[in-house]
């Protein structure tokens, strides 16, 4: 039997668009793709990354997939702007026997999540929330009034994560329809990139003036405070000081730039770079060019850089706020992973002091990292999908 699967998107995103065309190749599966506008396809101006953003890798080849009639084009992707009031008609032509959905912070997924519940269509959410996130005692009741009167049409849920897993929990989804999911990564587009990592290393470190033997701890996106990125240029600079040859990349854009330049003019810091904003394509060569992947975050819902630089076999720091922490996630403590208190600069310096000076607990996480990122590529992520959705299609609607 052919089961038809909706999948409702905001955007096209490009690790969910090589998601997607893994679940095309799948016989037992007639999967279409909706999104509710055309952010990315033909270029946006990103609110954080503060630039203009056009991906370059293909993000509609290889699957079916319609851009739904929306309302006005959204500016910042908020919940009233991404709002597709025609959707259910939509969903009404093509008929499915599942809808797969994108978390709940838009107005067109609280419109699907009633159109299953009326035509009683199993709902099947996938999100990166993270239940380890700190909130303000009145912001977390409202969300348990908003966040449950959705969850109340949710019939199933991929988890991603051991924290996305409780968060699903918290919100009253019963565990038996609660199914392993992942993170898509591109791994195969990533790793393919890339055909020679020596001289791609020391092509990347030659231009950015990074010497061939530093050790490069990358953190790669958006210069926004909530990323704290000053903690790794901080903590990278006292490790230098200390007489380590210790460099921190930040590849991304965003609004803490000219704080992070003043940072580093005031403390004299040599020994930090930053790329600027860096398009798909070329993402791969900075992992190359790198040691470490740092994720400083003080609220990071799950961090999917760290998924793609375990593909190049980088060892991971990680602030304890990030939600890809789990002895199953992506960053596996003590195996992979150091993880140090969130705004600590003093212990993510002994970290990246650890990971220098450590060689054999490098290789042994830089193996581990190889080996946790083949269970993390776009083939898996179809394969949990489609075990997910037949399953929920048994189960029914609760």
């Amino acid at each position: 039997m052919t089961l038809r699967l909706a999948v409702i998107l905001s955007h096209p995103i490009p690790n969910f668009a090589a998601w997607h065309r893994e679940v095309a190749k799948l016989t037992d599966i007639d999967l279409r793709v909706f999104f509710c506008c055309d952010w990315g396809l033909n270029g946006y101006t990103d609110p954080q990354f503060q630039t203009n953003v056009r991906w370059d890798v293909p993000l509609l080849d290889g699957y079916a997939s319609e851009f739904l009639p929306i309302a006005q084009r959204p500016e910042r992707l908020r919940f009233r702007e991404v709002d597709n009031p025609q959707v259910a008609a939509v969903l009404d032509r093509f008929d499915p026997d599942v809808v797969q959905l994108f978390g709940y912070a838009h107005r067109t997924n609280w419109r699907v999540a009633q159109w299953a519940h009326n035509r009683r269509r199993p709902l099947l959410l996938f999100s990166d929330s993270n239940a380890s996130e700190q909130h303000t005692w009145w912001k977390q009741a409202a969300k348990q009034i908003f966040v449950r009167q959705f969850y109340n049409k949710v019939d199933g849920a991929l988890y991603v994560s051991t924290n996305n897993l409780a968060y699903h929990l918290r919100y009253g989804l019963p565990r038996e329809r609660l199914f392993p999911g992942v993170m898509p990564t591109d791994r195969d587009r990533l790793l393919g990139a890339v055909a020679d990592r020596e001289q791609v290393r020391r092509a990347v470190r030659d231009r950015l003036g990074i010497p061939q033997n530093a050790f490069v701890v990358i953190l790669c996106g958006k210069y926004i405070s909530r990323k704290m990125p000053i903690d790794l240029v901080a903590a990278s600079w006292a490790a230098n000081r200390e007489g380590l040859p210790v460099w921190s990349l930040l590849v991304g854009e965003g609004s803490q730039r000219a704080a992070i330049e003043e940072f580093c003019r005031h403390e004299k810091v040599n020994n930090t770079v930053l790329t600027g904003f860096v398009n798909q394509a070329s993402i791969p060569d900075y992992y190359v060019a790198s040691d470490v992947i740092a994720l400083t975050s003080s609220q990071e819902n799950y961090g999917l850089v760290v998924s793609e630089g375990t593909c190049f076999g980088l060892p991971v720091i990680v602030s304890d706020q990030v939600g890809c922490i789990g002895t199953n996630d992506v960053a596996q403590p003590g195996t992979n992973a150091i993880v140090y208190p969130c705004g600590n600069r003093e212990r993510l310096q002994e970290a990246i002091k650890d990971m220098y000076e450590d060689r054999e607990l490098y290789l042994r996480m830089s193996k581990a990292s190889t080996r946790i990122s083949e269970t993390q590529d776009v083939a898996a992520a179809a394969s949990a999908l489609a075990a997910a959705t037949f399953e929920l299609q048994k189960l029914g609607i609760r």
